[in-house]
């Protein structure tokens, strides 16, 4: 395990819920269903130019419910100062959007001094690295020693395109081999749109992280819908 790898269990397994799907005009309450214990904040971090959705920024996490672990995932074109902020701010873990960085390497080496803070204790930042669909996946070779979490995307964030799911379990299925053979273990995360049959396939497969918004905030039914999910994920 990566030294740095603070969350990296044996086994670990976590949804983390997208808080942008969420009623932010009163984001305790709508949170209200989720448990530190098992569940993450998933924030989204868009400017409106890398992608044409304009979201929040690192302002939310005092907004947020104490004691959970914040996962941001910054698809702006300013990604660096952006996770900058959100590390000061209190984000555990920052993931860089790949394709809107000119250097990933320098970037991620950037933020390997930050520290958080998490149950009154001190760790590193946890960084990780988003790919588009179309990204190559030979570009994670260069990335595995700087970082502790790769996240596939299944639809990408500039044109709103989403992968066929046997396609994105194959591309999954050879990121998580090459993780293998490779001598570093970041925790895999998915993201972008996930169904429930998507998201069981990719925990089948190997995937330590879920990543969803939308499909667990429908029709308000956060803790019906949480429920559901968990039972097929974590069992």
């Amino acid at each position: 395990m990566n030294s740095r790898n603070w969350l990296q269990g044996n086994g670990v397994r976590r949804l983390s819920v997208g808080v942008t799907a969420a009623d932010w005009r009163n984001i305790t309450d709508s949170l209200a269903a989720l448990d530190p214990k098992s569940e993450w904040l998933h924030l989204d971090v868009m400017d409106g130019q890398f992608c044409p959705k304009l979201t929040c920024g690192a302002w939310l996490i005092d907004a947020l419910p104490k004691g959970f672990i914040i996962d941001a995932h910054v698809m702006t074109y300013s990604a660096l100062a952006q996770a900058m902020q959100l590390a000061k701010n209190g984000a555990h873990i920052v993931t860089l959007q790949y394709e809107a960085l000119e250097n990933a390497v320098d970037a991620l080496l950037a933020l390997e001094p930050y520290r958080v803070s998490y149950q009154g204790n001190d760790f590193p930042l946890m960084r990780g690295i988003s790919l588009c669909p179309e990204t190559d996946l030979d570009v994670i070779n260069a990335l595995l020693p700087h970082i502790e979490m790769v996240q596939l995307l299944s639809l990408d964030p500039r044109s709103g395109e989403k992968m066929e799911q046997e396609a994105f379990a194959a591309r999954l299925k050879e990121l998580i081999q090459r993780v293998k053979d490779s001598d570093h273990s970041p925790m895999i995360s998915v993201d972008g749109s996930m169904s429930l049959s998507l998201a069981e396939a990719s925990v089948a497969l190997g995937a330590n992280i879920i990543v969803s918004g939308s499909a667990l905030f429908k029709d308000e039914q956060l803790s019906t819908n949480l429920e559901t999910w968990k039972k097929h994920l974590y069992r």
